[in-house]
């Protein structure tokens, strides 16, 4: 090997080694999805959380702009990347509630509430 093509591979090498794991990473998968109601009432109030978090956090009916999630409607439920096990709770306009746990919502890109 010559001396131009030593020094080439040199920097080469020096170049993968410092990139290490950043350049090898991808981005966290995404977790959102689009929350269908195929109940027979509106959704009054729609709750995700991280199936590790003991609390519901706030109603995301609020992010939808339009009419009512009345049945047959679809909202889509943004979450960060990377938090794909998540529980889901629905309440009705008529107090029925819904739940399913453990969803992962990164494997998973429609849900239905019946």
């Amino acid at each position: 090997m010559t001396r131009p093509t030593r020094h080439l591979a040199f920097r080469v090498v020096t170049a993968l080694i410092l990139a290490g794991p950043a350049a090898a990473q991808a981005p966290p998968p995404n977790a959102s999805f689009v929350l269908h109601n195929q109940g027979a009432a509106a959704f009054r109030e729609v709750y995700v959380s991280a199936s590790s978090d003991p609390n519901w956090g706030p109603d995301r009916t609020r992010e939808v702009s339009g009419p009512p999630l009345i049945p047959g409607r679809t909202m889509v439920v943004l979450l960060p990347g990377g938090q794909c096990i998540n529980d889901i709770r629905v309440i009705y306009a008529n107090g029925r509630p819904w739940e399913q746990r453990q969803v992962n919502t990164c494997a998973t890109r429609n849900v239905a509430a019946q």
